[in-house]
């Protein structure tokens, strides 16, 4: 079975290094509540001093005015994703608004910012501004000390995507993001789009 799994599963292509605008795919076998068929975007990426990430695929069950009662008078309704395990208690912001508009955030990809003013985000969507597709609501983060990240590639428990279209990273949820990420590897990964979830309801 370990042999059997190896073919399968292990990772078919040398890896490139992670770093900022890189995506982490999760293999299709890893059961971990947090991280199963999760995309991580890497946000800050030092061999020694470690990695931090935001889960973008996750949705929490919750929305932005059951955390922030402020919120409340956008008027809209804007679901809060989970970012990963870290301080689960601060709220992250990826948005496609830029640094003009939002002052202060962190270009990570091609069209694609991390933070910035909170207050210039709420202006911007209490005038009327576009949440779907544009703006990701994230609490708590993903982190790795120095070399763990790479141990856990080295073990095959992630694929590095050098990028993925803005479009697709805002707009695509759950497992169609993940599916949507691993299709970018061809059709070498075609075998992890059809393993089930739960092995044990298959």
């Amino acid at each position: 079975m370990e042999e059997l799994n190896q073919d399968i599963f292990n990772l078919l292509d040398e890896q490139p290094t992670p770093a900022r605008g890189s995506l982490l795919v999760a293999k299709p076998t890893v059961q971990d509540y947090m991280f199963g068929r999760t995309v991580i975007m890497v946000v800050d990426h030092d061999s020694e001093n470690g990695t931090m990430g935001l889960i973008v695929n996750k949705l929490s069950g919750v929305l932005l005015h059951d955390v922030l009662p402020d919120a409340a008078s956008l008027g809209i309704d804007i679901p809060l994703y989970v970012g990963g395990p870290v301080h689960t208690d601060m709220l992250f912001i990826l948005h496609t608004l830029g640094e003009q508009l939002i002052p202060d955030s962190l270009q990570v990809a091609r069209g694609l910012y991390f933070g910035g003013d909170y207050d210039a985000m709420k202006a911007y969507i209490a005038d009327g501004g576009s949440v779907e597709g544009r703006v990701k609501f994230i609490l708590g983060y993903s982190g790795w000390e120095g070399g763990q990240l790479e141990n856990e590639i080295e073990r095959h428990d992630w694929a590095v995507l050098k990028r993925m279209e803005t479009g697709q990273v805002m707009l695509a949820e759950e497992d169609a993001l993940w599916r949507e990420a691993v299709a970018q590897f061809g059709d070498k990964y075609r075998l992890w789009q059809n393993w089930p979830r739960d092995v044990h309801q298959n």
